[in-house]
């Protein structure tokens, strides 16, 4: 009687166990989607530099697409797609922005409207922070941003860009008292 009851018991750790690993994963798999993507665009930036103690060092984004002409039926806090065209230099553009999801041929990335006003709205895409290593310094003037783009919209920063290369980044050396 005594080793069904634990062998109960061992199957509820398992069972427990098994679901925690599944949401884990599941959470996983949701953040890494648009990684896994193989659209690709590069964006153009105005970026600001924060430091917070508890977050660490980082830069505020904001996009030249943060900014948009207002379309009809937008209201603050719906999700919007944007629809994206490069230019000569590779850089992706606005071209139309919708309620409605383009087509997946299209190239595309889903905000939500923070702000209405007048002919203009401001879109927040979740890509607007990133986070890099204390004591790295980097130049932000000029800087664009590679970003993988879902199939719905969701986009992931890949890298930062300095006409079209890769960001250097220097470290200072710090110590704990400076």
């Amino acid at each position: 009687m005594e080793s069904k009851s634990k062998n109960k018991e061992y199957m509820k750790l398992a069972i427990i166990l098994v679901v925690l690993f599944l949401i884990l994963g599941g959470f996983l798999l949701y953040i890494s989607i648009p990684l896994l993507s193989t659209k690709t665009a590069v964006l153009a930036t105005q970026p600001v530099d924060p430091f917070d103690l508890i977050r660490g060092q980082y830069i505020v984004i904001r996009y030249e697409i943060a900014s948009i002409p207002s379309i009809e039926g937008a209201e603050v806090g719906n999700n919007i797609y944007v629809s994206l065209i490069e230019d000569v230099n590779g850089t992706s553009r606005y071209k139309i922005a919708s309620l409605d999801k383009p087509s997946k041929d299209d190239l595309f990335i889903k905000g939500q409207v923070k702000s209405i006003y007048g002919e203009s709205m401001q879109v927040e895409y979740g890509i607007e922070q990133y986070f890099f290593e204390r004591g790295a310094r980097f130049e932000t003037r000029g800087m664009e941003v590679k970003v993988k783009l879902s199939g719905n919209g969701g986009a992931r920063i890949v890298e930062l860009l300095q006409d079209g290369e890769p960001v250097k980044i220097t470290y200072e050396n710090k110590t704990l008292t400076s």
